[in-house]
């Protein structure tokens, strides 16, 4: 790999990190809106981008696997749901600390399912994180006092093991579909899933600022393009730790932009997650 192209394939990283964060922002801004809106807008933007590029011959949409295909459509229209609602319900930075524990059940389910073998190390880490996982839901402030996991804590923790389902699915795909297949099959799945929950007013609502939510999907859709085309050119041991930086960002984004507090033992928490998620995947890398 040529040195330029290193270069370039990171540049592509860190504009990837910075749209998936303008994103969630943009998401957590438009709390008002229903998420079944925001999330049938940014499929429906997704589908046209990529069905115009592939229009123009810039991109390959063939399809091979379609039945895997269409249940990582589904796993993964799920997951992006779950993870605005637990923006717009508990806050972009705890939102995103609990979505992007992906890897520890990624780790877990691949055990499980794929019959892979978990070292030592990585134990260690999946233990890390769910202790980092508890800190994060410790609510020192709360009337009970204690440890607060709600109803939108578990979705967000749901979002992060539906996207883990997606990864293994992703691992079966690989050399056989390409990644704009992928993330087409989700575009157009997540589109028919919430097109009739989206457009039922009892469900969301009036609908205001839909300026916005185009914007969210054409951030969305250039922020895994920006990914896709990164991992062309870096090693996936270079871009993985770029991935991990996202929920670093959202939270000094939801601290700074959005007022959103943490305590010292939520800092911890967090910081231990998205730690041990980073070890797991680099372990992971080089088995």
């Amino acid at each position: 790999m040529k040195k330029e192209g290193t270069a370039y394939g990171i540049l592509l990283m860190v504009l990837s990190v910075v749209a998936f964060s303008i994103m969630a922002s943009l998401v957590k801004s438009m709390s008002h809106v229903s998420t079944f809106v925001t999330v049938f807008v940014r499929f429906s933007v997704g589908i046209g981008i990529l069905g115009i590029l592939a229009l123009f011959r810039k991109i390959d949409l063939n399809f091979v696997r379609s039945p895997l295909l269409f249940l990582r459509g589904i796993t993964g229209a799920v997951s992006v749901a779950l993870f605005y609602l637990a923006i717009v319900k508990i806050g972009m930075g705890k939102g995103s600390v609990y979505s992007y524990s992906y890897p520890v059940f990624a780790s877990l389910l691949s055990a499980i399912v794929l019959k892979e073998r978990i070292k030592n190390a990585n134990w260690l880490l999946i233990l890390s994180a769910f202790v980092g996982i508890v800190l994060v839901s410790l609510k020192s402030g709360s009337s009970n006092g204690g440890w607060v996991f709600g109803f939108y804590d578990i979705l967000a923790i749901c979002s992060a093991f539906t996207n883990a389902i997606s990864i293994l699915i992703v691992k079966k795909l690989h050399g056989t579909d390409t990644s704009y297949a992928i993330f087409f099959a989700q575009s157009i799945v997540g589109f028919w899933v919430f097109l009739i929950p989206s457009n039922l007013p009892e469900l969301t609502g009036p609908v205001s600022g839909s300026y916005v939510l185009i914007i969210i999907g054409i951030v969305s859709a250039a922020a895994q393009l920006l990914n896709t085309e990164g991992y062309r050119h870096v090693s996936i041991a270079t871009g993985s730790p770029f991935h991990m930086l996202i929920p670093i960002v959202n939270v000094l984004i939801g601290v700074f932009i959005f007022k959103e507090s943490f305590s010292m033992i939520e800092i911890i928490g967090s910081s231990l997650v998205v730690l041990s998620c980073l070890g797991i995947m680099l372990l992971n890398i080089k088995k």
